[in-house]
């Protein structure tokens, strides 16, 4: 099961050890912030690492901060940067969990003001409540669950754990998540955008190989193929003269992908070519070839890295 990983502001989130111990103990990794600066940073740049947010009431502004140099304009620093990523379709269920009275007992005016934001129906979750706690953990769980790309990763962990592992970056995981999302296509755009993604992935996949020196640099992708097979040639009566990376079936794979995407990028930037469209069929089957290559990289660069 995929670990929750969520964001948590809270200036004493180092005391609350316990806290933290009892979230694994459900799958949920609490990752703290004691101020608004840092964690705003955090989620500018990791975001889509993230499957909820938790705000305290009271939390520092900045790293500067400390003691009694707090109040609840961090609260609403954090809110509205929140506001601001729904804005942009990055939605990320956040919630309120606070010791403060001013925020738990009382009308607060920050929560006002973004409680229509808010998930949970914008309740504030009492940190002296065990109960509140668990209901929190299910709330997190539960929002986090109806997510797309959460729901894309979860059933094809084993392909995403590429990314996980820092094997290839986010802007192929970003990719191959947009072939996941929509993985055929109604208009001649959206087709080239997708066997452009494909095409994209096959090539950074033999980027990292070059990188591990599985293989040589400036080979075409001809030579690389041959190269992965172990360089059989009819002079050397198709016996491998190297290492051998792939079967004949993944070198077929390979080709079949390359050569497929590549001559249909290339016909629909051709004005004069009327010929019969790649079919949504055959997209599907090059994005299913193009995870079997995904499954046989990962094996493949762990054996020789």
């Amino acid at each position: 099961m995929k670990k929750y990983k969520v964001l948590w502001f809270d200036d004493e989130h180092a005391n609350f050890q316990s806290i933290k111990d009892e979230a694994v103990l459900e799958n949920v990794q609490l990752i703290g912030y004691s101020n608004a600066s840092e964690g705003i940073d955090e989620l500018k740049n990791n975001y889509k690492h993230y499957d909820a947010i938790i705000l305290d009431g009271l939390f520092f502004k900045t790293a500067d901060h400390q003691g009694s140099n707090i109040d609840d304009s961090a609260f609403g620093e954090v809110a509205k940067f929140i506001t601001e990523l729904k804005a942009q379709n990055k939605i990320l269920p956040w919630f309120i969990y606070s010791g403060q009275p001013s925020f738990v007992k009382d009308k607060n005016s920050f929560v006002e003001l973004f409680k229509d934001n808010s998930f949970a129906a914008g309740k504030v979750f009492d940190k002296s409540k065990d109960e509140d706690f668990t209901e929190l953990l299910n709330e997190i769980k539960k929002n986090a669950d109806v997510n797309p790309e959460r729901i894309i990763k979860v059933q094809n962990a084993e392909i995403f754990s590429i990314f996980e592992e820092g094997i290839l970056s986010e802007d192929v995981e970003d990719q191959l998540l947009s072939i996941f999302k929509k993985p055929f296509y109604i208009n001649k755009p959206e087709l080239k955008g997708i066997l452009t993604n494909i095409r994209s992935i096959q090539e950074s996949i033999f980027l990292k190989l070059e990188g591990i020196k599985v293989l040589p640099n400036g080979l075409s992708f001809s030579q690389k193929n041959t190269h992965l097979s172990g360089n059989k040639t009819h002079a050397s009566g198709w016996v491998a003269t190297s290492l051998v990376f792939q079967t004949a079936e993944i070198e077929t794979l390979q080709k079949w992908v390359y050569i497929t995407c590549g001559t249909f990028i290339h016909h629909l930037d051709k004005v004069q070519y009327t010929g019969e469209l790649i079919s949504n069929y055959a997209v599907q089957s090059m994005f299913s070839g193009l995870l079997e290559l995904l499954l046989w990289f990962k094996k493949t660069y762990k054996e020789n890295i």
